[in-house]
């Protein structure tokens, strides 16, 4: 008889009845001694392998083959990509201070997702493509992009990779917009002229630093937007460049600009904390003091706005919510794969909200005019 016979007669499946002629282990021993009782009541002993006549024990499965070590991190990876620009970093104001507080909040988000977060420098030392790093780390799920001026290699680089992707405060290029979470320029200069304007001021200036990058260049066309929301005149010779080229702390050159002059604003607002603390410096070096003669209003909520004598009232933006909300939109990205968008587009921007300090002075309407 065979076996898919004797499997029918039973009413047993073929596998079932395999397990208990050959004494291997995948059945429950009541059902193996019942199907054993009853193949010897039937007299069918002979088709029994040695060890089950003998009454041993099932043969223990075979150990599963050695699997080879996995390259990388076996865990979810989350990339955080950083492009090394020398002559843009040159000019931020000290971006690693900014971002260590953005890295926290990546590392805090991911943790709470199941992902570790893995730091890739893309710079002129490194002879691999980003395709091989991100190969190496593992099981990545997606990419995080430090912020850095968009070019072709960026672009050929995302592209290339095959994972979602966020860019931190990014714009456009002709032909490609990113997702991104970013600083929330507009939001930021209409809180500053429109706090400026309550405060009586109708002679508002701007300083900036020169850099003609994406996030300089939005910031001004929404403070020129903010003017003019509130009707104040825009004057070409309240704008003052601090010089794109000096030392983070250098301010002789914006001193000598403004004591040039040959009229002042009672207000200015500026790119970033950086040129707003080159500014204090550099009207105190031309005899004039903040508040007293002219009200400064800065840009991000750096430490230096309470190291600055007067404290600096600034805008403030949270570079912990920034690295959350970047992993929160990769997850989303993902998601959105994951439901058939094959190329899904998300923006999203930070609060801006006011933060007041000292190094404003209201004015009355005859002042203010």
């Amino acid at each position: 008889m065979k076996a898919k016979d004797l499997a029918k007669k039973l009413g047993v499946s073929p596998a079932t009845i395999s397990l208990v002629l050959n004494n291997k282990p995948g059945i429950s021993d009541s059902l193996r001694k019942s199907l054993l009782e009853k193949i010897q009541e039937l007299g069918h002993e002979e088709m029994l392998c040695q060890s089950c006549r003998e009454g041993a024990e099932p043969c223990p499965p075979k150990p599963a083959p050695q699997q080879p070590a996995q390259e990388g991190c076996p865990c979810r990876v989350i990339a955080y990509l950083i492009y090394q620009d020398r002559e843009y970093w040159k000019d931020m104001n000290d971006p690693y201070k900014f971002f260590s507080g953005v890295m926290e909040g990546v590392e805090s988000e991911a943790w709470e997702n199941d992902c570790c977060v893995v730091m890739v420098h893309m710079n002129r030392h490194k002879n691999v493509s980003l395709a091989d790093q991100l190969r190496r780390m593992g099981n990545v799920v997606g990419i995080i992009v430090h912020p850095c001026m968009l070019t072709e290699r960026i672009q050929r680089d995302m592209l290339s990779a095959h994972f979602p992707y966020v860019f931190m405060d990014a714009y456009t290029m002709p032909d490609w917009e990113p997702s991104s979470v970013c600083i929330s320029n507009r939001r930021g200069m209409y809180r500053a002229v429109e706090y400026l304007f309550r405060k009586g001021h109708r002679k508002i200036g701007y300083v900036y630093s020169g850099w003609e990058t994406p996030v300089e260049i939005d910031r001004r066309n929404w403070f020129l937007q903010a003017m003019k929301s509130y009707h104040v005149p825009i004057e070409e010779e309240y704008f003052f460049g601090a010089g794109a080229s000096s030392e983070l702390f250098e301010y002789d050159r914006l001193a000598e600009i403004l004591g040039q002059a040959e009229k002042l604003p009672t207000a200015l607002v500026c790119e970033n904390d950086r040129q707003a603390w080159r500014t204090i410096k550099a009207l105190a070096q031309t005899g004039r003091q903040v508040p007293e003669d002219i009200s400064v209003i800065g840009f991000d909520d750096q430490p230096i706005c309470t190291m600055s004598k007067p404290h600096i009232t600034t805008i403030h933006n949270s570079p912990q919510l920034m690295g959350r909300e970047c992993v929160i939109m990769l997850n989303n990205l993902i998601r959105l794969r994951q439901l058939g968008d094959e190329d899904p587009w998300l923006r999203y921007e930070l609060p801006a909200t006011l933060v007041e300090r000292d190094s404003v002075k209201g004015l009355s309407p005859e002042d203010g005019q």
